[in-house]
């Protein structure tokens, strides 16, 4: 029962009975000393390493009850120490004789009798006393190192606490910031529909005025012509000479003079008419927005280029095949410290024994492995572990670097660093990989820039 309840009375960050226990407002337990270390070390809002709530050095209360329960119990147990055994306990089992040696070779208590038996022929011994004195020396050296090795693993614990939270607060970070940066993407696609609906709009609307203005007209001119057979038949349901002749000379005569081509008709009978469909056509009931009617995805991602190449560095590049690299140098590299390199890239691909420092920064390039010549190089970053008193240039030409890469075979992906190649599973192979180095982090990222993915990650310094 006494194990289980010590269980209680455990402080979860250093593992040990509580000393000066104090309660966080979620109702959990520290240590004053482990709280007190806890907020001097963490940055921001301090959260409870149990259920991550929210707490500040205010809210830390005293426990007087627990803080005597846990003094009870240790004294309880400093008592159970100091019982000592009865006599049968500290007989020798087997002679019944009072145990007054201790065997140095078997560590153990023995009778005067066991001393002269075979059992012990050739051993050690000293007196009880001596040997309580060199057993407690060694107790107390093995109680030291435990009590400094569970403060030192107390220690990893409330760092390990603050990485959690640093982990949770930096996805957090990322994902604040990349919701603002597709925002801006959904925000730039969003204008560009409503542009393009206003420009369907405008080029509907002009081109239905267009149409409407011109069935005007030739309505008009159909209104003119029933007027005009109208005229027409009217003279010709006239039968008497002078009649005729007089409606002739006031409506027949001018309306045919107006559609007659020659304009002298007094004399001869016209042969040929103009039309009221010369100079008049029906127009296209059709429009169009030119290359964004046919290449609208196209034309749109040119057109988003633009913001986005005005956000890259003068350093950031994107060639004919859209293979994006970039480079953001950071501090100089101070001597003594990692250094990073890869293969130079020509014209024709990638050569052997042609490589170059990679800056202090961060770093990525693509890597096209269905097309690139020598695209195994392309995909290989050099790692140089740090060397006191050596300069870049002889780092880059001695022998102790590590090949970190990717490989293809059989169609699998395997992870390569030095002589150690790691299969990494449900990967397929890529057509375009995407290579990203952060010599600061110490970090090198393989990822699939087919589908924007994380393939694989090298922590270099680490195995």
């Amino acid at each position: 029962m006494a194990s289980a309840l010590s269980l209680y009375l455990m402080c979860p960050v250093c593992l040990s009975d509580f000393k000066d226990p104090v309660s966080l407002p979620c109702e959990h337990v520290l240590c004053r000393q482990c709280a007190s270390r806890y907020l001097e070390s963490s940055k921001g809002p301090h959260k409870c390493p149990e259920c991550r709530q929210n707490f500040t050095r205010t809210d830390l209360k005293g426990i007087r009850v627990l803080r005597n329960v846990v003094d009870a119990i240790q004294e309880q147990r400093k008592k159970k120490q100091l019982i000592q055994p009865n006599a049968e306990e500290m007989l020798c089992s087997e002679h019944k004789e009072p145990l007054k040696l201790f065997c140095v070779n078997d560590q153990r208590l023995v009778c005067l009798i066991c001393k002269e038996g075979m059992k012990h022929s050739g051993h050690s011994f000293k007196p009880v006393k001596e040997a309580k004195e060199m057993s407690e020396k060694m107790v107390n050296k093995a109680l030291s190192f435990i009590l400094d090795d569970n403060k030192q693993m107390g220690d990893m614990i409330l760092n390990q606490t603050l990485e959690i939270t640093k982990s949770k607060e930096r996805a957090k970070h990322l994902e604040t910031l990349m919701h603002a940066q597709f925002k801006k993407m959904h925000d730039f696609l969003l204008k560009k529909e409503e542009d393009a609906m206003r420009q369907i709009q405008k080029a509907a609307n002009s081109a239905e005025e267009s149409m409407k203005h011109n069935g005007s007209l030739l309505s008009k001119l159909q209104i003119k012509g029933n007027s005009q057979v109208s005229i027409l038949e009217s003279g010709l349901k006239i039968n008497q000479p002078e009649r005729f002749l007089e409606w002739w000379s006031k409506d027949g005569f001018p309306l045919v003079n107006e559609i007659s081509e020659s304009k002298n008709i007094k004399f001869a009978i016209p042969t040929k008419f103009k039309s009221k469909h010369d100079g008049v056509r029906v127009i296209c009931d059709h429009f169009t927005l030119g290359p964004y009617e046919t290449d609208l995805p196209l034309m749109v991602w040119r057109d988003m280029l633009g913001p986005v190449k005005r956000d890259l560095s003068d350093s950031s590049t994107m060639d004919k095949d859209l293979k994006l690299a970039f480079k953001k140098e950071n501090h100089q590299q101070p001597q003594g410290e990692d250094y990073f390199a890869r293969f130079q890239k020509f014209h024709n691909g990638y050569r052997e024994n042609y490589v170059e420092s990679i800056q202090p920064g961060q770093v990525y390039w693509e890597v096209d492995i269905e097309a690139e010549p020598g695209w195994e190089r392309g995909l290989t970053v050099r790692y140089y572990p740090k060397e006191k008193n050596t300069s870049l240039w002889q780092t880059l030409f001695n022998k102790g670097f590590e090949n970190i890469s990717l490989s293809v075979k059989n169609g699998r992906l395997y992870a390569v660093r030095g002589d150690k190649e790691t299969l990494i599973a449900n990967q397929t192979k890529p057509r375009r990989v995407g290579v990203y180095v952060d010599s600061v982090k110490h970090q090198v990222v393989f990822c699939n820039a087919d589908s924007i993915s994380l393939i694989h990650t090298v922590w270099c310094g680490d195995q």
